[in-house]
């Protein structure tokens, strides 16, 4: 039966284009969440650990800046920092000082109480990143 109107279900071969699209749309997908990428370590903050207190005992200058829960600031336990003094400028001026000293390798100890607001310690953080300190630490009591 060789007639007309019988249908052939003919060999459509292997269709490039469709392959083509889907390794465009993986290579954007790709590309774009490279980019997205966020470095997390601007601030060169190691968390406590034995690599974090071996490198701080190596060091023959240690800054200690302590936090109590009031939000009253110590360096090496000296008070250097009211709670309601946001800026820090005590502060600043005494890690300035040791970072014209030693550089800005210099290791300093953030050792914050347990109770202590998060807010005071980003404080202490904006101060320390002011005057270019690169190796900070967290330490506990």
């Amino acid at each position: 039966m060789a007639g007309g109107g019988e249908k052939s279900d003919g060999d459509v071969g292997f269709q490039i284009a469709p392959m083509i699209d889907l390794i465009l749309v993986l290579m954007v997908f790709f590309m774009t969440t490279v980019a997205l990428k966020q470095v997390e370590n601007e601030l060169g903050i190691t968390l406590p650990g034995q690599a974090a207190m071996a490198k701080t005992q190596a060091a023959s200058v240690d800054l200690r800046i302590g936090i109590d829960p009031d939000g009253s600031i110590s360096l090496n336990d000296a008070p250097i920092g009211a709670p309601n003094d946001k800026g820090l400028e005590q502060l600043r001026a005494r890690l300035k000082e040791q970072v014209d000293l030693f550089g800005d390798k210099i290791p300093v100890t953030i050792i914050p109480q347990p109770d202590v607001p998060h807010h005071r310690i980003v404080d202490v953080l904006n101060a320390c990143s002011a005057v270019q300190i690169k190796n900070i630490s967290f330490g506990g009591t």
